[in-house]
């Protein structure tokens, strides 16, 4: 994962500052286009000039360091202001593999399922292997396989995830979004089995407890 800025510039001050913005195209991924920049508003002319200026016309470096700031807002709950600020990112460089991973993301956490699968297999092909993308890849293919009662989707997706295990068998997160897809599709038994398992991990702390929970309303802990 990238690491978090240290900084986040005036633009998304004034980003956060405006209300108004967050039912707007700018909180869309790729700001509700189609794949290709070939259009740009004068506002967004204005904003790539300026940061070219900034970068010395290194425009992938300021789509890289744009893309930073999103993962930080994201991290920190802020899915629209994130969403604006991998938009830009994406404005800068439109093959920057971590703005589209984190748009997958988000729409993944809002139930889009087939818009956020589009974004993973996009950034896929660019990012290649990373074991957090993997992660998120395989999440959002279960999240997809439950909302839409697709079998293939779910099987890819349980597929993935042991396959994370063989490479990561400590990763919490992997083993938890396990535990979440065999709790959706009514196995409450093999939840339990991996549920205990990402307990068991040096970050198992951090299991979703409320998760626990409904598990346990479902089935008590074996």
């Amino acid at each position: 994962m990238l690491k978090p800025p240290h900084f986040l510039p005036l633009l998304l001050s004034a980003l956060l500052c405006n209300a108004s913005l967050a039912q707007s195209a700018d909180t869309l991924p790729k700001l509700g286009r189609s794949d290709s920049v070939n259009t740009l508003t004068a506002q967004e002319q204005r904003f790539i000039a300026d940061t070219e200026r900034q970068y010395q016309g290194d425009r992938n470096k300021a789509s890289a360091d744009w893309a930073e700031r999103s993962w930080k807002l994201l991290r920190q709950g802020k899915s629209d202001a994130a969403m604006q600020l991998f938009n830009q990112a994406w404005l800068l460089h439109a093959n920057n593999g971590h703005a589209l991973w984190g748009m997958g993301q988000i729409e993944a956490n809002r139930a889009r399922a087939s818009e956020s699968l589009k974004l993973f297999s996009e950034a896929n092909r660019l990012i290649g292997f990373d074991l957090d993308f993997a992660v998120d890849y395989a999440r959002a293919l279960s999240l997809a396989g439950v909302k839409l009662s697709d079998k293939k989707l779910m099987d890819e997706a349980f597929q993935r995830f042991a396959q994370i295990q063989a490479r990561a068998p400590q990763h919490t997160l992997n083993l938890q979004n396990w535990a979440i897809a065999f709790f959706h599709t009514g196995q409450y038994a093999a939840a339990w089995e991996k549920a205990k398992a990402a307990q068991a991990t040096p970050r198992g702390a951090e299991v979703d407890k409320k998760f626990l929970a409904e598990l346990q309303g479902k089935m008590p802990r074996p």
